[in-house]
C-alpha cells in the first residue's frame, strides 16, 4: 500500500473505504470474554462462520455476532479471502516490551508495548496490516484499531494452472501449510489484474482459483455499478468453478460462489 492511499481506511475512529470497496466486517476484541463482530448481513453468514471459520455456535445477537476468542486468527484469514479486508478493534491493559516473539507471532493477539502494530511481521503470514494504527487512551486499557487485508507480492503474477485442485479450503495455517499466496498468479476471472484472495466453493468446501477482490464479490447485491461494481462481461472467465471436483455432479448440491 505504499505511496498511495489504502483502499480501507480508519479515519477519527470511522471506517472509511474507496468508490468501489464493498462492505468490510469489524471486530472487536475486548479483555475478556468474547469476540464481537459485525459482519455485512449476506445470506449464508451462519453456515459461514459454522463451516468455513469453523466456530460450533455461532451466536447472532441483533446485528452482531458473539464467537470464542479463539476463532480470532481463522476469522482474519476467512474473512481477508471473502471481503478483502477487515478491521480489528482490540483491547490491552498490559503492556510489556515488544520482544522476538511478539514478531514472529501466528495470530492477532497483542499485549506488548508496540500496541501490535510489529505483532507477526517477522512470521509468514496470511493477511498483513493496511496503513496505520489508531490508538486511544481509554483510562484503564488502550484500545487500537488496524486493518488487515491480504499480504501483497511484489513479483510479476503468473497464470494459475490449478497449483489447488482438489485441496479443501482452509483458515488456519497449518490447513495452508505449503499453499502459494493468492497474489503470486492472476486474477483468474478477469486475467487483468493480480489476484488477492482465494476463492473456494461454499457448497462443498473445495479451492477453485485465485481471484481479485472485484471478481470474487461480484454475486454480491446492494453494490452498484457506477460505485464502481464489476458486471459480466465476456472479459469475465467462470470456467474456474470446474476446479472444484463436484462441478456438473448431477448427485450433487451444484456449486455456490
Amino acid at each position: 500500500m505504499q505511496g498511495r492511499v489504502p483502499e480501507v481506511r480508519i479515519v477519527n475512529g470511522d471506517v472509511v473505504t474507496a468508490p468501489g470497496v464493498g462492505p468490510v466486517p469489524r471486530v472487536w476484541l475486548p479483555l475478556d470474554g468474547q469476540v464481537v463482530a459485525k459482519i455485512p448481513p449476506l445470506k449464508g453468514n451462519y453456515r459461514w462462520l459454522h463451516r468455513t471459520v469453523r466456530i460450533r455456535s455461532p451466536h447472532l445477537d441483533g446485528d452482531r455476532w458473539h464467537l470464542p476468542r479463539n476463532c480470532l486468527n481463522r476469522l482474519v484469514m476467512a474473512a481477508v479471502d471473502r471481503y478483502g479486508y477487515i478491521v480489528v478493534w482490540r483491547d490491552m491493559s498490559r503492556l510489556s516490551r515488544c520482544t522476538r516473539a511478539c514478531l514472529e507471532a501466528t495470530g492477532v493477539e497483542c499485549d506488548c508495548s508496540c500496541l501490535g502494530a510489529y505483532h507477526g511481521e517477522d512470521s509468514v503470514g496470511w493477511f498483513e496490516r493496511v496503513g496505520d494504527m489508531m490508538v486511544a487512551d481509554r483510562g484503564e486499557f488502550t484500545r487500537t484499531a488496524m486493518v488487515y487485508g491480504t499480504r501483497g507480492n511484489e513479483v510479476d503474477p503468473v497464470i494459475y494452472r490449478g497449483e489447488l485442485r482438489g485441496r479443501i479450503y482452509r483458515v488456519d495455517r497449518a490447513g495452508r501449510k505449503g499453499w502459494p499466496f493468492a497474489s503470486q498468479f492472476m486474477c483468474a476471472g478477469c486475467m487483468s489484474v493480480r489476484a488477492r484472495v482465494w476463492d473456494h466453493c461454499h457448497t462443498h468446501g473445495f479451492v477453485r482459483a485465485p481471484l481479485c477482490n472485484t471478481c470474487n464479490t461480484r454475486h454480491w447485491g446492494g453494490w452498484q455499478p457506477q460505485h464502481g461494481r464489476a458486471i459480466p462481461s465476456r472479459n469475465l472467465d467462470t470456467s474456474y468453478y470446474r476446479c472444484c471436483p463436484h462441478y456438473g455432479d448431477e448427485w450433487q448440491a451444484p456449486c455456490s460462489a
